[in-house]
């Protein structure tokens, strides 16, 4: 029989084991052949632990998802070798099923992701709808409304007066000018609005004439003008100072003013 044993293919060997299952007891190349065969199986076994052993390591170093793929391998590789042994007695060397082992392992791993990310987006809408609804990824601020101040009561707090022409100096005697008078009322800020009663004077006071100027809410001054028309006496008794008297909401006198200088 030639050495040729690492050519041999699982065909070859079972026909050399019927080749020697022909031979009379106690040929020589029986034995020869018996010793082979022990020869040979002994060292395909110890190559494919030493394969398994380095699977293994292999195994030691991978990811989950790796691990579980040779984990399945291994099991069905081992049912594989433990079912030829017990109906034929000898182990034949398996073709590689590793692609299909690949397939399966890496669907496991996409279901079992994806019921992982199902489970979780289960769990996040469940409480959403425990708190009350769907959160917003951009919650709209609660408006606090302000309070509101209540208005302060309606006072007159000054006058400010102002005349024109200002002055009558260089004008011709008998020469008939109008002076006008005006009069800026302030009163409280935020306050609820209403009527002020006053009086114009344009005769220092001598004469006064009623009037009302109305204030809406909020609102805090107003203008009130008032004039006196007449020729310029060569007395200069006249134009005279004019100015305003508060009577109501509240009692206020305002400065009197009265053009500067004299005909002429």
């Amino acid at each position: 029989m030639a050495y040729q044993d690492e050519f041999f293919t699982p065909e070859e060997v079972d026909t050399q084991i019927e080749r020697a299952s022909q031979l009379k007891e106690g040929d020589r190349t029986d034995a020869e052949v018996i010793a082979y065969l022990r020869s040979f199986y002994r060292t395909d076994t110890r190559q494919q632990q030493e394969m398994l052993d380095r699977a293994w390591n292999r195994i030691a170093h991978a990811t989950p998802s790796e691990q579980y793929e040779q984990e399945n391998e291994k099991e069905i590789y081992m049912q594989d070798r433990q079912t030829q042994n017990s109906s034929t007695g000898r182990l034949r060397p398996q073709g590689p099923q590793r692609p299909l082992l690949q397939r399966l392992g890496t669907l496991a791993a996409a279901v079992l992701l994806v019921a992982l990310v199902g489970s979780m987006a289960i769990v996040f809408y469940a409480a959403r709808h425990q708190n009350g609804g769907t959160a917003s990824p951009h919650p709209t601020p609660t408006l606090t409304s302000t309070p509101k101040t209540a208005p302060v009561p309606l006072k007159v707090t000054s006058v400010g007066m102002s005349v024109t022409p200002r002055s009558i100096a260089g004008i011709p005697c008998g020469t008939k000018v109008t002076v006008t008078y005006t009069a800026l009322f302030h009163v409280t800020p935020k306050s609820a609005g209403g009527t002020v009663q006053f009086s114009y004077t344009v005769n220092n006071g001598r004469g006064q004439t009623m009037a009302s100027l109305n204030f809406g809410p909020g609102e805090t001054t107003r203008t009130y003008t008032f004039t006196w028309s007449g020729a310029l006496p060569a007395d200069h008794t006249y134009p005279e100072p004019g100015g305003i008297e508060v009577t109501s909401p509240n009692q206020l006198i305002s400065p009197l003013v009265a053009p500067t200088g004299r005909c002429s």
